[in-house]
């Protein structure tokens, strides 16, 4: 694609795997931008479904395409460092394949970053949708400001993940500095590459309008035990190699991350404990809960979930959920209509 003169150049990453049937969707979201200097990248993850042959025709259909499929597996942290490295953009889109774009959202995000120098990304609200497609919630991120600096990004962090969903446009200046997502804790990859943006003095900026799609899947029933290991690894590592030299650095009190880490070792205790785990798998997974966050109340917790109070603890987290997401939409819808009122 020719660059465009004084218009800042943006490629859309699309990593996949065995996705072929959202794919269309996906690319053709990307490639149907507002914005005029755009191009679209897709790694395709050594996929054995009908991928190659659905890239195929996109690319055919659309010549900002970019396509190329990995001699082997290399894992979501690997194929997503060497895709989102090949641009030689401005800005760098982090989009799924089972994800998609509003038409304006590359204009959007580019003005904002444009905006916001000191922002290393941008996010923005969602429209959540299941497997079949069909809409469900709207995700946002509750926060009074649009733009958040590096130090309170950072102490944000300490509590979780603060995007609505993993759609991200990245400065790519920021990307490279950090080197991507090398040598990153497997499955929470995104989380600590945030943590790491914000470590090195990069703020972020978010539009609180729903620009882009994001699946939330509902087969929870399958989840497989790999994954909840490879969480709670993650979990350890951002808080042992991320946080902790971040606050050292900064001669922060390093007590809030010893007490987040507890709290999350308790919130995730009753999840190991579910039927889809063996008697192995348990006890590897009570041995990482207790390397993030040991506590008197986690042994309590953990010998009554030996007991079979499984059900009733998450009952009462996914009840906690629902009432912080009835909250968070009720805020929202308030900040709407006063804006509307303001407007008006």
């Amino acid at each position: 694609m020719t660059p465009m003169l004084n218009i800042p150049s943006v490629a859309i990453c699309i990593p996949t795997y065995n996705q072929a049937q959202y794919l269309i969707e996906s690319v053709t979201s990307a490639c149907r931008q507002t914005y005029p200097n755009v191009e679209v990248w897709v790694s395709d993850d050594h996929s054995t479904d009908e991928t190659p042959q659905v890239m195929e025709q996109l690319c055919q259909q659309f010549p900002q395409v970019h396509y190329y499929q990995q001699p082997k597996n290399m894992g979501i942290a690997g194929n997503n460092s060497w895709l989102m490295s090949q641009p030689k953009t401005d800005f760098i889109v982090r989009l799924d394949s089972d994800d998609a774009l509003m038409p304006n959202y590359v204009e959007k995000l580019v003005s904002l970053l444009q905006k916001y120098p000191e922002a290393g990304y941008a996010h923005t609200a969602i429209q959540e949708m299941d497997e079949y497609g069909n809409h469900h919630s709207i995700g946002r991120v509750v926060r009074k400001k649009e733009f958040q600096n590096s130090d309170d990004a950072l102490m944000a962090a300490v509590t979780g993940y603060r995007v609505a969903a993993n759609i991200i446009m990245f400065r790519t200046k920021a990307l490279q500095e950090l080197r991507y997502y090398e040598n990153g804790p497997e499955y929470v990859e995104d989380y600590d590459l945030s943590v790491r943006i914000a470590d090195a003095g990069y703020g972020n900026v978010y539009a609180d309008e729903i620009l882009a799609k994001y699946r939330v899947w509902t087969d929870v029933k399958k989840t497989r035990s790999k994954r909840k290991h490879l969480q709670l690894k993650g979990y350890i590592r951002i808080f042992e190699e991320s946080f902790l030299p971040a606050f050292q650095r900064r001669g922060w009190d390093t007590k809030v991350l010893d007490q987040q880490r507890r709290k999350m070792a308790i919130i995730h205790s009753a999840y190991c404990f579910l039927p889809i785990f063996n008697q192995q798998e348990r006890a590897e997974l009570v041995s990482l809960l207790k390397q993030l966050g040991d506590s008197p109340v986690l042994q309590l917790r953990i010998f009554a979930l030996s007991l079979g109070f499984a059900p009733l603890f998450e009952w009462q987290h996914h009840t906690e959920l629902k009432l912080k997401g009835f909250v968070k939409d009720w805020l929202s819808k308030l900040k709407s209509m006063t804006a509307v009122k303001v407007a008006g």
